[in-house]
């Protein structure tokens, strides 16, 4: 006799609520941008978060959550490295980031 299928609906369930709490960190992160440009909590926060959000998102077959938090993470990455200016077009490109993780994650 074949096995029942699983119904993974409530643990996605539990990854979209907790996804979304995510991305309202990293919004919160990217509003102290003072902090990002300089190396402090919120940089550490969006690189955490984002490092979290990529590996979760293959793992639940969320594969452009983890190809925008790819993205986020090569960014703070190359601010970190001095590779990158911690500038407002490195500040836009990450909300535009967070907020299309927002969206994907919308009720």
């Amino acid at each position: 006799m074949p096995e029942p299928a699983l119904d993974l609906s409530e643990i996605i369930d539990l990854y979209k609520i907790d996804a979304r709490h995510m991305a309202a960190q990293m919004q919160a992160a990217l509003a102290r941008w003072e902090e990002v440009r300089q190396g402090g909590a919120a940089r550490q926060a969006l690189r955490r978060l984002s490092h979290q959000l990529r590996g979760s998102g293959r793992t639940y077959g969320f594969r452009e959550v983890t190809h925008v938090c790819k993205a986020m993470e090569n960014i703070v990455q190359k601010i970190e490295e001095n590779r990158l200016e911690p500038d407002a077009r490195a500040q836009d490109s990450l909300r535009r980031k967070i907020d299309r993780l927002v969206a994907i994650f919308a009720i």
